[in-house]
């Protein structure tokens, strides 16, 4: 496994595929669950919901790309973030120029009924957003809080970001507890395993206050949310997975057959992400 990997967040995993990129996706034993690595400590462990957003300038300005429609088994250890969603279908990404059945890239043949992974190391996340509850509306049904973890991104504005709450969350101390958790394992992660990238020392005194293990809010109210110093920045494959908008034609989700339902729902207009 390489702890470089850049997270594509999800995708489908397959027991009987050995495929290069799987060094960037969670391992699975024969029940489904995250493989730790040596030495990996777990921290929390719950059914969620589970989203992946494209973030603009502000906050309020991204696109929803896609959601799980049902739950998933989320894993928080001393050095990731990892997601598993147990028999939904999962579309291939296609490339636009070079027409359907040429895949760009994460190519899976009969992807259906297939397990839905997902991961982020500790080098990666840049910030950390909670995004409150929200009521039900007239057209909108309510919303848990959520926990809103992002990365930054090479040569664009767009910035990649992953949504979780709800389910499980909603229990003990709720979204606010779990986001606490979250940064302090990840700036402890940092200040074990400094030099990539490299941080200056106002960055690792920084680190040094988000590892404590106080539950002080301060900044998690702030619109540019908790910021993590020495995050790595993320580059996708290809340069269409930053600027490509949603289409049903390019990543939809698609009935499977034996689990009965899609597995990704995507948004036909950009949405918010707050």
């Amino acid at each position: 496994m390489s702890d470089d990997a850049s997270p594509y967040f999800v995708r489908p995993h397959r027991f009987d595929h050995d495929d290069q990129d799987d060094r960037a996706f969670p391992q699975l034993d024969r029940e489904h669950r995250v493989v730790l690595d040596p030495g990996e400590r777990a921290l929390w462990r719950g059914r969620v919901e589970v989203a992946g957003y494209l973030l603009g300038p502000t906050l309020g300005n991204g696109t929803l790309h896609w959601s799980l429609l049902r739950p998933a088994e989320l894993t928080v250890t001393d050095r990731r973030l990892a997601f598993v969603c147990e028999e939904w279908g999962f579309e291939e990404v296609t490339d636009r120029r070079t027409g359907p059945g040429r895949p760009r890239h994460r190519r899976r043949d009969n992807a259906t009924n297939r397990i839905i992974t997902g991961q982020i190391r500790w080098q990666w996340p840049g910030r950390l957003h909670l995004m409150p509850a929200e009521p039900a509306t007239g057209n909108r049904a309510a919303r848990p809080a959520r926990v809103l973890l992002v990365c930054d991104s090479l040569r664009t504005i767009r910035q990649p970001a992953l949504s979780f709450g709800g389910g499980e969350v909603e229990q003990g101390g709720g979204a606010a507890e779990l986001i606490h958790l979250v940064r302090r394992a990840v700036a402890q992660f940092r200040l074990a395993h400094p030099g990539t990238p490299e941080m200056s020392p106002q960055e690792r005194e920084t680190l040094t206050v988000r590892a404590g293990v106080g539950r002080s809010s301060e900044g998690l109210a702030d619109l540019r949310g908790v910021v993590l110093p020495g995050a790595m920045v993320v580059e996708f494959t290809h340069r269409d997975d930053y600027h490509r908008r949603p289409t049903r034609s390019s990543f939809s989700a698609r009935r499977a057959p034996q689990a009965g339902s899609a597995g990704l729902r995507r948004s036909r207009q950009p949405g918010s992400a707050s």
